[in-house]
């Protein structure tokens, strides 16, 4: 059979033909649940999903919106695009016939485990926050939106990184793994955070496992997961719930902020009380001498010397006592938030050095030094012993890729750059 050889581009018009000439795939009605949802001033796209499979929707037209989960009816055609060699289906119209099987079964989990009271062993959370574990994943994006928001307002909140996988097979164990370690360490709170992803980038959050484990820490538990539109069984499981990681920040920095004002307006208030204290008891002892007066002229003036002498060492003595004691109050203030704002400080050194040590082994540095990762045509990687002379491979180097026939073999590692 004679070998036909057709561009890329002749092949997807072709393509694009046969969708548009196959009658079967125009005026058609879909129905599945709906995975992913979105809306932009000039389209609705949408994912709709049936077992293990889905199909990408996009409508240009004014439709009836709706939620992650329910089961819909989209009424339109099939195409494909050329360009980008994606099939899609673009409804017209579509409307909700119900809920679809993946949000029954979030229901009925959520269901299960609030009856289970997994729901209910929520911890409040101390005043003011010191010490904080993030459980997070390895990028550093999160965390970073964590302390920039904390360090916008004063900083006395010592933060410490346990990182774990947040998506596939390997994120229960570990983020359970993780979460256990930082509630042993005896921190004031533990944020598990991810950012924003598909829905089955955070179905693991919806896993019976980390629900359990998230309830029976003793530390109490911020769940910052993905966008503040989502929402996982580890939310309501959680000690307190926040849309986005960077909302954790700002909720601890909210709550600090809050106690130093209420810390701060019990000093002045205990000043005031303290005043008018004073002045309460002097104005008494000036209508005991008024009342004095009366009897006697003499001993009303001598009495009221008495008094105003006794009255105004009285008043001297309580100022002077109130000034001290406010002085110490507002200097263990000073010597407290210098403490914090040191191990901020010191907290942030560390996350810098981390953050560079993670960089430093970063594989694409060591790309960019000029070295470069062989693959065979299968995408295994190449040994020494495992290629031949004649055969094909793909090098891999910081620029990109480059496919290179192998001419030649010597075993003799010495002449490496030369």
């Amino acid at each position: 059979m004679r070998e036909r050889t057709i561009t890329v581009g002749r092949l997807n018009e072709y393509i694009k033909g046969v969708f548009e000439d196959e009658l079967v795939l125009h005026n058609l009605t879909v129905e599945g649940e709906v995975y992913e949802y979105k809306q932009s001033a000039t389209a609705t796209f949408a994912v709709l999903k049936e077992g293990d499979s889905i199909l990408h929707c996009t409508s240009f037209s004014t439709v009836e919106p709706f939620a992650v989960g329910d089961k819909v009816a989209l009424f339109g055609y099939v195409t494909f695009y050329d360009r980008s060699g994606k099939v899609s289906f673009i409804f017209k119209t579509g409307r909700k016939i119900g809920a679809g099987d993946l949000l029954a079964a979030f229901n009925a989990r959520k269901e299960k485990l609030q009856r289970e009271g997994w729901f209910d062993r929520k911890k409040s959370i101390v005043s003011p926050v010191r010490r904080i574990a993030v459980v997070t994943g390895e990028a550093g994006i999160v965390i970073h939106d964590i302390l920039n928001t904390l360090q916008r307002k004063r900083r006395f909140t010592d933060v410490d990184v346990y990182t774990a996988a947040v998506q596939g097979k390997s994120a229960v164990p570990e983020m359970i793994r993780r979460l256990q370690e930082a509630d042993a360490t005896g921190y004031d709170a533990v944020v598990l955070a991810r950012g924003g992803g598909s829905s089955d980038d955070l179905s693991v959050f919806n896993d019976e496992d980390l629900v359990r484990c998230i309830a029976q820490c003793a530390t109490p538990v911020i769940s910052a997961v993905g966008h503040e539109t989502d929402f996982t069984l580890c939310d309501f499981a959680a000690s307190v719930r926040v849309g986005t990681p960077s909302m954790a920040g700002e909720w601890i920095s909210r709550k600090n902020e809050q106690f130093f004002t209420r810390w701060e307006a019990a000093v002045y208030a205990l000043r005031s009380n303290m005043q008018a204290a004073v002045e309460r008891k002097t104005e008494r002892l000036y209508r005991a001498a008024t009342e004095l007066s009366y009897k006697s002229e003499v001993k009303r003036l001598q009495a009221v010397g008495k008094v105003s002498h006794c009255a105004a060492r009285i008043t001297q003595g309580v100022r002077a006592q109130t000034q001290m004691l406010c002085g110490r109050i507002l200097r263990a203030g000073h010597r407290l938030q210098n403490e914090m704002d040191n191990r901020a400080v010191e907290a942030e050194n560390r996350i810098r050095a981390d953050v560079a040590k993670l960089e430093q082994n970063s594989p694409l540095r060591i790309l960019s030094l000029g070295y470069a990762k062989l693959y065979d045509r299968n995408g295994q990687t190449v040994a020494y012993d495992t290629v031949c002379v004649g055969d094909t491979v793909r090098a891999v180097l910081a620029e990109g890729n480059l496919k290179a026939t192998v001419c030649e073999k010597e075993n003799d590692t010495h002449e490496i750059g030369r």
